[in-house]
């Protein structure tokens, strides 16, 4: 069986750490790139987060795409949340070695446009808020 192309869309904090893990480390995935976008934390952080958990896992050689710093239909998020936030699920910087790479110098949405313009059989999984 061949393998499943994907991009993923994350903000990663650790739930999406968690899901990043899994899909680079899957045999039946060829996890072509990661795009990030701000969430529960800002878009340096998510991006910062996400190269420093494909670099602990030995998949530093997966791209990274920054994306919007704020969400275009959305303009309350993040919200304020009526509890304060578990700073063990949403904490800033994930306690990994700091990253060596970097994210790619093209933007997440042209790399999106041209990723699924070469080949409209990947898959985008939607991690992060749309």
């Amino acid at each position: 069986m061949a393998s499943r192309r994907i991009v993923m869309d994350v903000d990663t904090g650790t739930d999406d750490a968690v899901a990043i893990m899994f899909a680079a480390l899957h045999p039946d995935i060829d996890l072509v790139a990661i795009t990030t976008v701000n969430g529960n934390v800002p878009l340096e952080q998510t991006t910062d987060n996400t190269l420093r958990v494909l670099e602990w896992i030995g998949r530093g050689d997966i791209p990274v795409y920054a994306g919007m710093n704020k969400q275009i239909a959305r303009q309350d998020f993040p919200a304020p949340r009526a509890k304060r936030r578990d700073p063990k699920v949403h904490m800033p910087v994930l306690p990994l070695p700091e990253p060596k790479g970097s994210r790619q110098a093209t933007s997440a949405p042209q790399f999106l446009v041209d990723a699924f313009a070469a080949d409209p059989g990947m898959t985008l999984v939607a991690v992060a808020p749309m």
